[in-house]
Parts: C-alpha cells; structure tokens; sequence
C-alpha cells in the first residue's frame, strides 16, 4: 500500500510540473516573477520545516503525526524526516557542504552483498556531484546526550548516548564500505536510471550525520549542564575529521537564512509565538 501511494505521489508531482511549465509558457512570465513563485514556494517550506521541529499542533495533532499520516508514512519519526528531506532536496543540496549537491539519491547500498543478498551497509541519502557525499540521519527527538551524567565522565565532560556513537560508528561503516566498493556498485535513482560512476568520482567520501536539536537539548545558555554538554559536542566536532554532524536545529539555520534576507531573532527556538509569515 505504501509503495502505491509512493509512486501515485511521484505521479502526481510529474503531472503537477508539467501543468506548471505549461502555465509559465502561456503567462509568459519572466524570470524575477518565476524567482517570486519559487521564494514564497520555499518559505511554505521553511515553515513546514519549523513546524516539525518544534512539533507543533496542527489540524489538532503534532505536527509529526500530521506529516505521517497525510503521506502514509511508517511509525518511525525517521521516516517523517527523509520523506520530508528528500522532497525538498534542495535544504540538503544547498547545506551541508560547501560544495553544492547536484544529484540525491535515497536509501543506496554502499558495500557488497553476501549470497542471500544481505550484509551491506545501506545510507539514508548519497549525493552526487563531482564526488560523493553520503547523509546519515536520527530524528530531531533522537538525544546527543544521556540525560545523567556517570561516574566515569571526568567533570568537565559528558557520556554520549548509544543513538548518537552508533550513528557515528555506522557513518564510519557506510564511508569505508563505498571508499571500497565504488567502481563495483550500480547506482540507481526512483525512476531506475543508472548514474555513470566513470563521471562521479569518490575519494575519502564526506560523510554527513543529521541528528537531534541542541537548542531543545543544550541551549546556549548559563546552565552549567548545558555548557558541558555544548563544550564536549563542540569539541567532539572539531576534532572529528572523517564525520561532519550536524544538528536539525542548525539545519534548519541554513535553510532559512537561503530564503529570508533578515536575521532570525536569537531565541526563535524558545519563542512559542515564532512563526513564519506566508
């Protein structure tokens, strides 16, 4: 049932483009009223991105659960999050490289299979431009964190939680298996076309890893729990070569500063009133 709804949704949008383009032709629109539908088309985005971080009610249910149900989703909140990202590419395209992310393609296999057709590592998202870039991602609920701090931890420092070193341990897994098997794999998008790898290279491919909100977790702010937390998460970053992590929070900041021109007020998060305008 999912997959018929999938492919109706693909169905749909191709249909919806091409009554779109029909329409540009006979408006006879120019290219800054065209900017003009594609500017106020993202901000819907961009609003729809807030909403589900923040989980906000909507139609009275969570924003998540609003999501789920209108695309059939599974339970997962995962699910909510790659639906949302692969169909508005352009937030990963645009973001989390300074290189510019041509092609997205979703869950891909990046190693070799055994004989059953099983034991290779699959990534949420790889993208393709010159080289590779592969996007591993939680859910922005997912915590970086345990919520008590052990006995072990030296004082100035915090114990990650299982979610956030697997996720890491996986991108490692997911990196070194493509860096391998590259030139073995044929790579296919929805619409089964094949993508030429002699064109797109892979070279110590940057692995990227979408998890949790730290402004929910550990807002910058005078508590002292927060800072440690924000302390060894920085820290963690910076001296992190082979995984760039990123939270959804700090997504979310990159989008919207492509869209709107002003800065967003600094407490947005903690703001309940925050909104954006369309």
């Amino acid at each position: 049932m999912l997959n018929f709804k999938k492919e109706k949704e693909k169905s749909n949008e191709k249909e919806k483009i091409e009554e779109i383009k029909e329409l540009i032709l006979k408006a006879d629109l120019k290219e800054n009223d065209i900017k003009s539908i594609t500017f106020e088309n993202r901000k819907k985005i961009i609003k729809g991105f807030l909403y589900l971080l923040k989980d906000k009610p909507t139609h009275n249910k969570s924003s998540l659960e609003s999501y789920k149900e209108k695309y059939g989703l599974q339970n997962a909140k995962e699910s909510v999050w790659h639906h949302f990202l692969k169909k508005n590419d352009w937030i990963l395209g645009l973001n989390v490289d300074i290189k510019f992310i041509r092609d997205l393609y979703d869950e891909q296999k990046v190693g070799t299979e055994n004989s059953m057709g099983r034991g290779s590592p699959k990534t949420d998202f790889i993208g393709f431009s010159e080289y590779t870039t592969l996007i591993e991602l939680k859910h922005s609920g997912t915590n970086i964190f345990k919520n008590d701090k052990t006995t072990k931890s030296r004082s100035n420092t915090w114990d990650f939680t299982p979610d956030f070193i697997e996720g890491i341990s996986q991108c490692l897994g997911q990196k070194f298996a493509l860096d391998k098997n590259y030139k073995l794999k044929n790579f296919t998008n929805e619409n089964r076309k094949l993508l030429d790898t002699n064109r797109i290279r892979t070279i110590d491919p940057k692995t990227i890893f979408i998890i949790g909100t730290r402004r929910r977790e550990f807002p910058h702010d005078n508590i002292n729990e927060h800072y440690i937390k924000s302390e060894t998460f920085e820290l963690f970053r910076r001296n992190n070569r082979n995984v760039e992590i990123i939270t959804f929070d700090e997504l979310f900041l990159r989008a919207y500063h492509i869209i709107f021109t002003e800065r967003i007020k600094s407490n947005w998060f903690e703001d309940n009133e925050f909104d954006i305008n369309i």
